[in-house]
C-alpha cells in the first residue's frame, strides 16, 4: 500500500448505473475505490448521450460519459446470459458495493435483487438510485430529469415570476441522486465496519430534489406562503416592487443587489460606496440619494422610483468589465460578485492555486481533457488523480483474469458466446 493510502483503496464497487446514478461511482472512484463499470457489450446508454467530442457521435466520444465515468474500469457483461450471470455472481463475491439505477424489479428478474444479492454476499452494500425509490405508488414510474425537477418542487422556484417555471440547465436530479447515493454508501460502510453486515441504500431522486428546497417547505407549513421563483428581476421578501439582481456589464454578468429587500448596515454601506464610485466616474444623479434606500425607507419606494435608480446603475455597470467590478468590490467592500462562465473557472487563480482542475492522461482521441479534481482535500488520505473514462470493455480481460478466468481461450469463448 502507498505511504498515503486513499480513503477507499481497499474496496471494490460494481457500477451498473446509467447517467441517473453514475456520479455515485465517480465519487467513490475519486476516493480510491476500484470502480468497475459493468455495461452490456453494446455499451451503456450514457455513451450515446450528446454532446459528443468534435460533434462525432460514437461510443467513445460522449462528453457526458467522460464526465461521469472518470477513474473507473470498464467490463462488458451480458447479464441476460447464463455465463454473464455466473461471472457477475463471482464479481459480487469480490465486491463491497453495488450501484444500480434500473427500474425496480428488473434485477430481481435476473436473480440480482437486493434479497438475492444479500444471500450471495451478505456484507455487500447495495445502492439503488431511481426516480421515486423502491416502494410507494410511483416506484415503477419512469422519469427523466425534467420530470423530477418538476415533481420535486425545484422547477416552481426557477425562472422569472411572470413566466412559466423553467428547468435548471443541468441534470440536477441525477447529480443530486448520485452524490446522495455516495453519501448513503459511506454511512452504510460505517455500519458494516461495526456489524459486518451490508444493507440496501434506497435513493429517491425526487426526494433528493426536495432536499434542495431549504426553507421553502417550512415557509409553507408555518405561514402558508408559497415561495415564488425569481430570476434576474424579482421581488425580495417584504418588498412591493421588482428589483434587479443580475446585471449585464461590458463583458459578462454580475450579481448585485444595491437596494431593496433589506440587508441592514452591510448593504447600506455597500450601496453608498458604490454610489461614490459612480460619482467619481461622472455617473451621479440625484435619484441615487433621493431616499434612504436600505434602511427606514427600504420598503416604501415605488416601482418608478426604483426604476430610475436601476437605470442609472445599469448604464454605469455596462461601462465596466467583470474584472474591474470585482476588483473594486473587493477593495471598497461592496456586495457584488461575478457570474462565472466555464472559461472563467478554467482560468481562475483560486482554483489554479488549489490545483482543482487536472488533465486526464492517455486520452486516445488526440486531446487532453481537464477534469474537475478533488471535491475536498484530505491531509492524510488524498483523493485520486483524474484518470480518463474507460473505453468500452477496455478492462474486461484483466478483470476476468482477476476472477480466475486465466485462459485466453476461455475468455475468447465467452466473448464469442456474447457473454462479455
Amino acid at each position: 500500500m502507498k505511504n498515503n493510502p486513499q480513503l477507499l483503496s481497499p474496496y471494490r464497487v460494481l457500477d451498473l448505473a446509467d447517467e441517473k446514478g453514475a456520479l455515485c461511482g465517480a465519487v467513490l472512484a475519486s476516493m480510491g475505490a476500484d470502480v468497475i463499470k459493468v455495461e452490456p457489450p453494446c455499451g451503456c446508454a450514457t455513451r450515446r448521450k450528446p454532446p459528443f467530442h468534435e460533434d462525432q457521435p460514437n461510443m467513445e466520444s460522449s462528453l457526458v460519459h467522460w464526465a461521469l465515468n472518470k477513474n473507473k474500469r470498464s467490463l462488458t457483461l451480458a447479464l441476460e446470459t447464463a455465463d454473464g450471470r455466473e461471472i457477475f455472481e463471482k464479481l459480487l463475491r469480490s465486491a463491497d458495493f453495488l450501484i444500480e439505477s434500473f427500474k425496480p424489479g428488473y434485477l430481481e428478474k435476473l436473480g440480482f435483487g437486493y434479497e438475492d444479492v444479500r444471500r450471495i454476499a451478505p456484507s455487500l452494500i447495495y445502492v439503488s438510485i431511481t426516480p421515486y425509490g423502491h416502494g410507494g405508488p410511483r416506484s415503477e414510474w419512469e422519469a427523466v430529469d425534467i420530470n423530477l425537477q418538476a415533481m420535486g418542487g425545484h422547477m416552481y422556484l426557477s425562472g422569472d415570476v411572470d413566466r412559466a417555471p423553467v428547468r435548471v440547465g443541468l441534470d440536477a436530479s441525477y447529480l443530486h441522486g448520485g452524490t446522495e447515493g455516495a453519501a448513503g454508501a459511506m454511512v452504510a460502510l460505517n455500519h458494516r465496519r461495526r456489524t459486518g453486515r451490508g444493507q440496501h441504500v434506497d435513493v429517491s431522486m425526487q426526494q433528493c430534489i426536495i432536499w434542495t428546497l431549504l426553507n421553502t417547505t417550512m415557509t409553507w407549513q408555518m405561514v402558508q406562503r408559497q415561495e415564488m421563483r425569481g430570476g434576474a428581476v424579482r421581488k425580495e421578501r417584504g418588498n412591493t416592487v421588482y428589483t434587479r439582481v443580475i446585471w449585464p456589464c461590458r463583458d459578462g454578468m454580475v450579481l448585485f443587489i444595491p437596494i431593496g429587500g433589506g440587508g441592514g448596515k452591510a448593504r447600506s454601506n455597500s450601496y453608498l460606496r458604490f454610489v461614490d464610485w459612480m460619482r467619481q466616474d461622472g455617473y451621479f444623479a440625484d435619484c441615487l440619494i433621493l431616499r434612504d434606500w436600505n434602511n427606514k425607507e427600504m420598503y416604501s419606494f415605488s416601482q418608478s422610483e426604483y426604476d430610475a435608480v436601476s437605470d442609472q446603475i445599469g448604464e454605469f455597470l455596462k461601462t465596466k468589465t467583470v474584472s474591474e467590478l470585482y476588483e473594486r468590490a473587493v477593495a471598497d467592500r461592496f456586495l457584488l460578485a461575478p457570474i462565472s462562465t466555464v472559461e472563467n473557472l478554467l482560468s481562475s487563480p483560486q482554483l489554479e492555486e488549489r490545483k482543482f482542475f487536472a488533465e486526464a492522461v492517455g486520452l486516445e482521441l488526440g486531446q487532453a481533457i481537464k477534469y474537475p479534481g478533488p471535491f475536498a482535500k484530505f491531509s492524510k488520505t488524498p483523493l485520486a488523480e483524474a484518470r480518463r473514462a474507460p473505453l468500452l470493455g477496455e478492462d474486461t480481460d484483466r478483470i476476468l483474469f482477476e476472477l480466475g478466468y486465466d485462459s485466453c481461450e476461455t475468455i475468447d469463448a465467452l466473448r464469442a458466446s456474447g457473454a462479455v
